[in-house]
């Protein structure tokens, strides 16, 4: 969907952009992509040009001076939009008079609560924390690291059987169902989810921890430590 019609030119300058970028962030129930911006922004539709590229079908120049002049402007746009991420990033993320920081990753922005103030939030909003046992958290790692896996090459590195903290996993949305090995039985194989990016504040999977910094953590939690948490 495009939005051809805002009520206000944000994109004049950083100070007019960035409140309206911050608002767009707070408002949507999902991470919001940088593509998603630069379309509510209209910047697509300044880039259009009638050479058949993915722009096109949105305007139509009639000549090429014009068609240079709106990449020029959508160039601009963008690098504003650009600019005033970083901006609300360094506002949110950088100060200490903030509850909540901006999360950037490969799923879209966010604004995410403060680690720190969740006994705050959970005594205010009566939040029950999910905490992760040690299987769980040993569990998680084997498909965060090992992806696409099956429950029985996870049942071999653990030398557990792993059904109930798959099932576990599964309900709270921290890994899914990717299809089938194709081998004799077809069993399912699992990778971690979306959501699982977001929970754990990553950019990627290749931002995850080293291999012994998360062994640490499957072993506290073997201890009987609280080794992680997050919002049910």
């Amino acid at each position: 969907m495009i939005y051809s019609a805002l009520l206000n030119n944000y994109t004049g300058d950083l100070e007019s952009i960035a409140p309206a970028i911050e608002a767009v962030i707070f408002a949507s129930e999902e991470p919001v992509s940088i593509e998603r911006l630069l379309e509510l922004f209209n910047v697509r539709e300044s880039c259009a040009n009638n050479s058949g590229n993915k722009w096109g079908k949105h305007v139509k120049v009639k000549n090429k001076a014009l068609e240079e002049q709106l990449k020029k402007e959508a160039k601009a746009k963008k690098e504003i939009i650009l600019k005033a991420i970083e901006f609300i990033k360094k506002e949110f993320n950088e100060k200490e008079n903030h509850g909540i920081y901006l999360s950037i990753n490969e799923n879209g922005i966010s604004f995410k609560t403060k680690p720190e103030y969740f006994d705050v939030i959970s005594g205010s909003l009566k939040v029950k924390p999910l905490k992760f046992t040690g299987p769980q958290l040993e569990t998680l790692s084997i498909i965060a690291y090992k992806q696409p896996v099956t429950k029985n090459e996870i049942d071999a590195i653990r030398g557990f059987d792993s059904g109930s903290t798959v099932k576990f996993l599964l309900e709270k949305n921290l890994v899914r169902v990717a299809g089938r090995k194709e081998i004799v039985g077809r069993p399912l194989i699992y990778k971690t989810t979306d959501y699982f990016i977001e929970v754990f504040n990553l950019k990627n999977l290749n931002d995850l921890p080293s291999i012994k910094e998360m062994e640490d953590v499957v072993k506290k939690g073997n201890e009987g430590s609280e080794e992680g948490s997050l919002f049910e």
